[in-house]
């Protein structure tokens, strides 16, 4: 079974994990006391982590109406 989210799906959960990332590294940074590497590091695991799910379609934000069997080279003729 492939999990996969539809279009609002994805929205919402893009919203949701870039607030919740953004809001941990702000809570984490004063304990890494000027160390802005780590910090910098962090933040590009976690878009790491978004595009590894963009990635394998996951997340999603084709139109609902998409098939997934088609090529999308179809045309009318």
């Amino acid at each position: 079974m492939k999990i996969r989210m539809n279009r609002k799906q994805s929205i919402v959960f893009t919203a949701v994990y870039g607030g919740i990332t953004l809001f941990w590294r702000f809570m984490i940074e004063p304990q890494l006391m000027g160390h802005y590497a780590i910090s910098i590091g962090i933040g590009l695991f976690f878009v790491l982590v978004y595009y590894l799910l963009w990635k394998n379609k996951i997340v999603n934000f084709d139109h609902e109406n998409h098939s997934e069997k088609g090529s999308g080279a179809e045309t009318n003729t």
